[in-house]
């Protein structure tokens, strides 16, 4: 075979950081793309949370045991469920999006640990895909119940996943 057609050989560590990567970079493009005047909005049915509170929350989830398993590396700080502005989500989840990667990719590469996470590296990087993803459901449909639907172009754009991953 030829040095041109060879292929790289298939390595899961990489293909998992990849999809996270993608995962991860969708909710600042989401909320980079939600209008303003329904970040805070609270929703009429009970227990509802404001978009700006689930945006939160993603971010917050999982920060100490990024904290715990690595202390000499950038861990963003936790955002104010109440104060938070979109600006602000969107730089925030970027950066624990940085720290996840280097952090439980340096722990993919070795033990597979992460301090105080009950399941292996792998297993929390699914988790928070799976996490972040469910409340990114919530975000589409209350922007749709408050009266303000995402368009095409920014629901397509969620799942351009080689696109996210590159951003």
């Amino acid at each position: 075979m030829a040095a041109s057609t060879r292929r790289k050989p298939f390595v899961a560590t990489d293909a998992l950081l990849k999809a996270y990567a993608a995962s991860a970079a969708v909710t600042p493009y989401l909320v980079s793309r939600l209008d303003p005047a329904i970040w805070r909005l609270k929703p009429t049915f009970p227990k509802g949370k404001p978009i700006a509170w689930l945006v939160a929350h993603m971010h917050n989830c999982g920060l100490r045991y990024l904290e715990r398993t690595a202390p000499g590396v950038a861990v963003p700080k936790e955002l104010d469920r109440f104060r938070v502005t979109p600006a602000q989500a969107v730089a925030a989840l970027r950066a624990k999006r940085k720290a996840v990667l280097a952090i439980v990719g340096a722990a993919l590469r070795s033990d597979g640990r992460i301090v105080g996470f009950p399941y292996s590296a792998a297993e929390y990087l699914a988790y928070y895909m799976v996490h972040d993803a469910h409340h990114r459901g919530q975000i589409f449909l209350l922007a749709r119940m408050l009266g303000y639907p995402l368009n095409q172009q920014t629901m397509s754009g969620a799942w351009q996943w080689n696109t996210r991953a590159r951003e």
